[in-house]
């Protein structure tokens, strides 16, 4: 290794771990953002170089975030170069010398690595004694970056051309030990489940119960999600001012497929065989954990309101402190909708998809087909548990949230309003009569796409054939309440301008506790 270049991961390192400065530089890249907290505890666990040429240096660092929450593991492959490139580099002293740091996975050296590192099996030693290793099924060799596509909070995406077409990398930035998705892609494949895109190959850290996947190479499919899809298809609508059109048929046609598409994802993860993949049973201490969680988020919550309330900025406060009396007002509602967990006594647990949302569903471009993506769970969950075996219901549950917040973006759009436009959803008295007539369309679509999924669902299943059908909605009721408890917290922390869509879903369902049962 050339000896600047070792002096400058040094230096680099040493940033990570102290350098305000640097961590700032850090938190403002969409790649990074809130996974490395100002005052948290930075630790390099581990680094590999990967490549290396006589002006850039390719480094993958493992760091240990720790916070008063726990611990994340963050995945930080950088450039570090002896002349300025990319995007807003930070640039480090190093002895006389100055270099530039900038995140390589928008990089084509770094992408041309790891292509070319799956293609021939490649293993990179570790300074720690680990190694690296890249698996690759015909990936082909590099051929150029396509277009940035848009990723989230936990992981980035890039599209590459190869010599045997087109795929997807996709980088984990908070990575887990207990991430399936490799093989669950290679399960569903086996299984001829086609509506997952294809899986290509994988970077892991380390190998057994401890590997440590860091990214997933899979087919490109062009096309789009179905949240955008609505969405889209909402805002060209209402805008339109048309009556119900053929979009909104379209998309409770697409809601009862995709019911029917989750069915059989769930058949094909389901297995009774002994092993990694064997079906459990859902017991009372799973439903009481699970209550617990929920008003866990909802007890962290309420501490945050408290906090938001008490703040400078008026117009944060006043909603703070309505949100608390909306809590309040409804805590005891809210667990009792939660207590729905308790039909679901003596169901399987299983492998699930663990964030099924409608982002995670891409509608192809060609044939309107639907495929599944990102199952390496929720991002919030405990290292080690967001591959966790969960009811299958569970999913049909985050997926009819994923409906309330398609409504509330449409709504917003509507209504030309700001994220505060929720609130005016929950509070419908006093809406002008043009908005009456929307809120009222698109609350009916909600509800409609919620039956309609569910109902294909429970059809299309074999799971719950046991389960009446009043018993199965308790326990999906119970389980929305469980989500939208999740979102609240979720959105307090990341985006509180937001916190009205999940309020608006926690109301509505608590309001299902005070009608008689049949």
């Amino acid at each position: 290794m050339d000896a600047r270049f070792a002096a400058a991961i040094d230096a680099v390192e040493t940033a990570i771990q102290h350098s305000t400065h640097f961590r700032e530089w850090l938190r403002s890249r969409r790649w990074c953002g809130d996974a490395i907290g100002i005052r948290a505890e930075v630790v390099v666990k581990d680094r590999a170089v990967l490549a290396e040429s006589p002006m850039e240096a390719l480094v993958l660092f493992l760091a240990v975030v720790r916070h008063p929450e726990g611990q994340t593991v963050v995945h930080l492959p950088v450039s570090i170069s002896a002349a300025r490139e990319g995007a807003s580099p930070f640039e480090l002293a190093v002895g006389p010398d100055r270099v530039y740091v900038t995140e390589a996975e928008g990089r084509e050296p770094y992408v041309r690595f790891v292509v070319d590192a799956m293609e021939r099996q490649a293993k990179v030693a570790t300074r720690a004694g680990d190694a690296v290793r890249y698996r690759g099924e015909g990936v082909g060799g590099f051929r150029a970056m396509g277009p940035p596509l848009a990723g989230d909070s936990t992981n980035l995406l890039g599209r590459v051309t190869t010599s045997r077409g087109e795929i997807v990398l996709k980088s984990y930035k908070l990575p887990d030990v207990r991430n399936r998705e490799p093989e669950i892609l290679e399960r569903l494949h086996k299984k001829q489940f086609r509506a997952v895109p294809r899986y290509v190959g994988d970077v892991a850290l380390g190998q057994g119960a401890e590997r440590l996947v860091l990214g997933l190479a899979m087919e490109f499919v062009e096309s789009v999600d179905l949240f955008r899809w609505m969405t889209e298809g909402w805002r060209s609508d209402l805008g339109a001012g048309t009556p119900a059109g053929d979009f909104e048929r379209t998309s409770l046609d697409v809601a009862g497929s995709l019911g029917e598409a989750t069915a059989a994802l769930h058949d094909a993860l389901f297995d009774r065989h002994p092993g990694p993949w064997q079906a459990e049973t859902f017991r009372p201490e799973d439903a009481t954990a699970a209550r617990r969680a929920a008003i866990t988020n909802l007890g962290e919550s309420l501490r945050r309101l408290v906090i938001l309330s008490k703040g400078a900025d008026r117009d944060a406060a006043r909603m703070a402190s309505k949100a608390r009396e909306y809590l309040f007002e409804n805590r005891p509602e809210i667990e009792d909708i939660l207590r729905g967990l308790d039909a679901m006594l003596g169901t399987p647990t299983s492998v699930i998809h663990g964030d099924l949302h409608l982002e995670q569903i891409l509608r192809s471009a060609g044939d309107g087909s639907l495929l599944f993506i990102d199952f390496e769970g929720e991002p919030e969950r405990a290292p080690g548990h967001r591959g966790a075996k969960l009811p299958p219901l569970r999913d049909v549950a985050t997926m009819n949230r994923s409906f309330s917040y398609v409504k509330h973006y449409a709504w917003r759009e509507a209504v030309h309003g700001d994220a505060s436009a929720a609130t005016r959803l929950l509070m419908r008295e006093g809406l002008p009569d043009p908005e009456v007539t929307i809120a009222r369309r698109l609350l009916a679509w909600e509800a409609a796409a919620v039956d309609r999924f569910s109902t294909r669902y429970l059809a299309r299943t074999n799971l719950y054939e046991g389960l009446a059908p009043d018993e199965a909605l308790r326990a999906i009721h119970g389980w929305m309440m469980e989500k939208a408890l999740y979102e609240f917290r979720y959105e307090l922390k990341y985006r509180p301008q937001n916190i009205f869509i999940p309020l608006e879903g926690i109301v509505a369902l608590a309001t299902l506790a005070t009608k008689p049962r049949d």
